[in-house]
């Protein structure tokens, strides 16, 4: 009976990497398609039909931080800060006079490559809704900059940055040293003092083109009449020029330490790989391994770091009786042509090498020793974090916005589901093997470094000796 059951099992049809497209679509798993039209002049509108009463909208850029040259370095930020100091049509006691009128809620954010302005309204109030986005993204408030530029510089030097986001800017700087991907989203900004106007108007001609703008929706709205909507506010813009080739970022394996013995008991690390870009067939198994490696907080969730069933988790929570980490987080960012995985560790001063050498092992294992049911507890945790989410329109807007740039399509719930399904030990160990063994690292550290491994020791633990 056993060899019977073994031999069923084995003629199953295992779930290969090309998708069924029929299995993907969403209205066969009762999900709203995202509707896509592109407008004459290369603007995108996408839209995600839901219930309710209130709809949300956003514009959303393919343009960031990594858009500035050397004579524009935080460029994005001042406009950032100037977004709701009026726009060239409505001064800012105007604008903030109309948002709350409407009960709206306005969010805009300068990311590294993407940009995005989201305003939640009530369904009655979206064509106003439309028309002050596309206000903000067309006539920005530059004329503004000479009066708020003093007030933004100094709000700069006394704001308290956080420090994952420090770190993560600081790691980005030491990977990409020779590109503006590596250039900081949080500053202190090389040269900001010196940006005038002219500077704001190059950025915003050169990187707010047609072809570069996706006008999102999610909530009660029809997508005929957002398009309408978006003809009307952005069919004056102008298409940008051809793309000419290129060049992918040049990943570079060094440190960047900055030590302080006196900043307090916790150090601050962050390591990273050189991954793959949004559309390449391995993303997926990143997500995956992301997931294998997963984020511990001490004293924090259901379930004790010292008995969980993650290997990497549990290794650190044990690690001295006492656990060796504050807390860690994996991480996966994706870019258009390039992508960093890594980890993220804030640890005690003393517990520094034992915290790295871990997580630094942890990854090492992905390309040797990865067991079926690591994949299937991390798949499954995977997916609970892609589907339980605030099931706001405004999450879900800004989520069909990232894919439209990022992969100039909505991508169906179901889809991802199946891709993910699809991932197995094997090819999580074929894609670590590739991308992870034995490769280069970025390595940046604040605080009391004093444990800290020499980065040739970091570049060693990359990979396995046997005998």
């Amino acid at each position: 009976m056993l060899s019977t059951l073994s031999r069923h099992f084995r003629s199953a049809p295992r779930l290969a990497r090309g998708i069924s497209q029929v299995l993907a679509e969403p209205m066969a798993w009762n999900q709203a398609p995202a509707m896509v039209t592109t407008l004459p002049n290369g603007v995108r509108v996408a839209t995600k039909e839901s219930f309710g009463e209130v709809s949300t909208v956003g514009v959303y850029v393919d343009a960031g931080v990594r858009n500035e040259t050397e004579s524009t370095r935080g460029a994005t930020h001042l406009l950032e800060q100037l977004s709701l100091a009026g726009t060239a049509k409505r001064p800012a006691a105007k604008l903030e006079a109309e948002i709350e009128s409407m009960g709206a809620c306005l969010e805009v954010n300068y990311g590294r490559e993407h940009s995005s302005f989201t305003m939640n309204v009530f369904n009655k109030d979206l064509a106003q809704g439309v028309d002050i986005l596309a206000d903000m993204v067309t006539s920005p408030g530059i004329a503004n900059l000479d009066k708020e530029k003093q007030n933004i510089l100094r709000k700069l030097e006394e704001m308290e940055k956080p420090t994952r986001q420090v770190i993560d800017d600081r790691l980005h700087a030491c990977a990409f040293r020779d590109c503006s991907l590596g250039y900081a989203t949080t500053g202190p900004f090389e040269g900001i003092e010196g940006l005038t106007q002219e500077h704001l108007k190059q950025y915003v001609s050169s990187n707010f083109s047609a072809d570069k703008i996706v006008v999102a929706g999610s909530g009660a709205m029809k997508h005929e009449e957002l398009v309408k909507l978006a003809e009307t506010a952005f069919g004056g813009v102008s298409a940008g020029p051809p793309v000419v080739g290129q060049t992918k970022p040049y990943f570079c394996g060094a440190e960047l330490i900055y030590r302080n013995d006196e900043m307090g008991p916790l150090a601050y690390v962050s390591v990273g790989w050189e991954a793959v870009p949004w559309r390449s067939p391995d993303a997926v198994t990143f997500m995956v391994m992301q997931s294998i490696i997963g984020k511990y907080k001490k004293d924090a969730g259901l379930v004790p770091g010292t008995i969980s069933g993650n290997r990497v988790i549990n290794a650190v929570a044990n690690k001295m009786g006492v656990g060796c980490a504050e807390e860690y987080e994996c991480f996966m960012n994706f870019y258009k042509d390039t992508g960093m995985f890594g980890f993220y560790i804030v640890c005690d001063e003393v517990a520094v090498e034992h915290a790295i050498g871990e997580l630094m092992f942890g990854c090492n294992l992905l390309s040797f020793s990865v067991t079926d049911e690591e994949v299937e507890r991390a798949k499954r945790e995977l997916k609970a974090s892609l589907v339980n989410g605030s099931g706001s329109s405004m999450t879900a807007c800004a989520e069909l916005g990232q894919q439209m740039l990022a992969y100039g399509r909505g991508l169906p719930p179901a889809e991802m589901m199946l891709r993910i399904e699809a991932v197995d030990a094997e090819e999580v160990k074929r894609v670590a093997y590739k991308y992870l063994n034995d490769n280069e690292i970025a390595v940046t550290g604040l605080g009391p470094l004093h444990g800290m491994p020499q980065f040739y020791t970091l570049r060693q633990a990359t990979t396995m000796v046997r005998y």
